[in-house]
């Protein structure tokens, strides 16, 4: 028999809920609001899509290699210790807060496009860092950003934006 490749956590509203089904590949948590979603299992991607006020927690060695945040309002994703990601993809989001133990160990890079307060907290003395401060102007849509983590747990934070204006994600 095989494992499923897609599971989804789809419109929770003010419940407190943990995942942990068998999965090997993604987790989709869609149009969740006011909500609390624990992923207790292993899956290799994690997508977080139109929620609100809705806090994310990815337990002990459950994700691997993608976590992206798309269109959330408010939200809190939080990495407990031992999970690595390699990339976290930020899109369309506001007021998002990615909580980690130790950024060097746990993240290697964060891009992100269209994205107003991002901000990342490492549990350190260095506490909370806002990767980056949106204008209110259509220079919002232009960029696509991407920082990658630093020996000394600071961030690296680079514009990439083609020539004619279009974010590219090469």
């Amino acid at each position: 028999m095989a494992m499923p490749t897609r599971a989804t956590v789809k419109q929770r509203n003010g419940e407190e809920f943990e995942w942990t089904g068998t999965l090997r590949e993604s987790l989709y948590i869609l149009e969740c609001n006011n909500s609390g979603v624990t992923v207790g299992s292993k899956c290799s991607k994690v997508s977080v899509e139109n929620c609100r006020d809705t806090k994310v927690t990815l337990n002990y060695g459950n994700i691997t290699s993608y976590l992206e945040i798309i269109n959330c309002h408010n939200c809190e994703v939080t990495l407990a210790d031992g999970v690595t990601i390699a990339t976290v993809t930020v899109d369309g989001a506001r007021g998002v807060t990615l909580r980690v133990s130790n950024c060097q160990e746990q993240l290697e890079k964060i891009w992100w496009h269209n994205v107003s307060k991002l901000y990342v907290d490492r549990g350190d003395e260095l506490g909370l860092f806002l990767l980056d401060k949106i204008p209110d102007n259509n220079e919002i849509t232009k960029f696509q950003h991407v920082c990658k983590v630093k020996p000394d747990n600071t961030f690296s934070k680079e514009p990439v934006i083609r020539v004619n204006g279009y974010p590219i994600t090469e």
